[in-house]
């Protein structure tokens, strides 16, 4: 019996849009623009508001964007009935299993991993260094 090679890829099944890379970029200036802010503040007070116009302006563009997304997405799911088909064992079709294919492979994005975790670092660094102004300085 001779296997035959997996020619369905996952990664030519899942790709991000160049437009999801550019709220992707969009989301980490405004993460980095709100961390900036308490230290801007003791610097310069016009710089510091800069820094929060851009982060609250970047962030609700990007979750503008990403709750776009998701409503088209939940009416794709609703419009092909998924869940009673899942809760029902129902067999699935081809446009089905896109509409899984489209849910799976958000779960598995690069972006919003990357988004993750530079909002974690971010986060951790900004602490960190806020308790050492705060206690040292």
């Amino acid at each position: 019996m001779q296997i035959k090679p997996n020619t369905c890829s996952i990664e030519s099944k899942c790709r991000e849009t160049p437009l999801s890379w550019v709220f992707l970029f969009v989301g980490l200036i405004a993460t980095i623009s709100i961390r900036l802010v308490n230290f801007i503040l003791h610097l310069n007070i016009v710089w510091a508001k800069v820094c929060w116009y851009i982060g609250v302006i970047g962030f609700t563009l990007y979750f503008v964007y990403k709750f776009i997304h998701y409503k088209a997405l939940q009416k794709e799911i609703d419009s092909y009935g998924m869940l009673e088909k899942l809760s029902c064992k129902e067999k699935l079709g081809d446009a089905d299993y896109d509409v899984l294919r489209s849910i799976l492979c958000g779960f598995t994005s690069k972006e919003s991993s990357i988004n993750y975790f530079f909002i974690f670092l971010t986060s951790a660094i900004a602490l960190i260094v806020g308790v050492f102004q705060d206690f040292f300085f």
